[in-house]
């Protein structure tokens, strides 16, 4: 399967050139996110203090939000641009977030037991084929045993014609034979996540228009 992970780095130009707030046009589809991300931090699963990763971090709206809860946090992006318009938020906010350029399938620039919570921050569904089992091996290596790992991924089933581009046969969405977005199902996902050693300590489903989302909380055993 051919990826192209990089070119999120263009759509991060035009976005910023064209005044979005990150990849999401307005603040609104990032209030949704606080919102939701305050509501699974009331289960009570989740550290409320401790060092965060934020994955596919971007421009840095949340990862930021979330250094203003307390957090040490961090965002690692494979677009230089959305890394440097997130370090520019966080000088004009005034916050302390170390962001960096980087690849979420090795995290090579963190130490093994590092974070106490690793965010996916939309970046699963982006990441296609084997090249997933490396996501999920480098996070389990940086989060601590007890570590927390929030997953927030579109997902299966798809309607017919609910998505452009989709390829049923295998699952993606694929434009000009590059493999661009995974929509498995809700079942392959957590096993996956349980198959990199991951327990699965709760998930839900929402349905927003025609597009599934997947939540899942998860811990590395101590």
């Amino acid at each position: 399967m051919k990826t192209w992970y990089i070119g999120h780095d263009k759509a991060y130009q035009k976005r910023k050139a064209d005044g979005y707030e990150g990849w999401d046009t307005s603040s609104a589809g990032y209030d949704e996110a606080k919102t939701k991300l305050e509501r699974l931090f009331g289960y009570g699963r989740a550290p409320d203090s401790g060092r965060l990763l934020e994955i596919g971090c971007g421009a840095g709206n949340i990862t930021i939000w979330l250094a203003g809860k307390g957090y040490e946090t961090f965002g690692i992006d494979i677009a230089p641009t959305a890394v440097a318009w997130a370090r520019e938020k966080a000088v004009g906010q005034g916050v302390n977030v170390q962001f960096s350029v980087g690849s979420v399938l090795e995290l090579n620039t963190f130490t093994n037991n590092f974070f106490d919570f690793v965010l996916d921050g939309h970046c699963l569904h982006c990441i296609i084929g084997d090249d997933r089992q490396r996501l999920f091996s480098s996070v389990f290596r940086v989060l601590r045993p007890g570590g927390y790992f929030l997953v927030d991924t579109m997902c299966g089933p798809v309607e017919p014609g609910g998505i452009e581009n989709f390829d049923p046969a295998s699952g993606c969405t694929v434009s000009k034979g590059i493999y661009t977005r995974y929509f498995g199902s809700s079942d392959s996902i957590r096993d996956e996540i349980s198959e990199a050693g991951f327990q699965i300590l709760h998930w839900e489903i929402e349905k927003e228009d025609s597009i599934c989302c997947l939540t899942v909380e998860a811990i590395k055993p101590e």
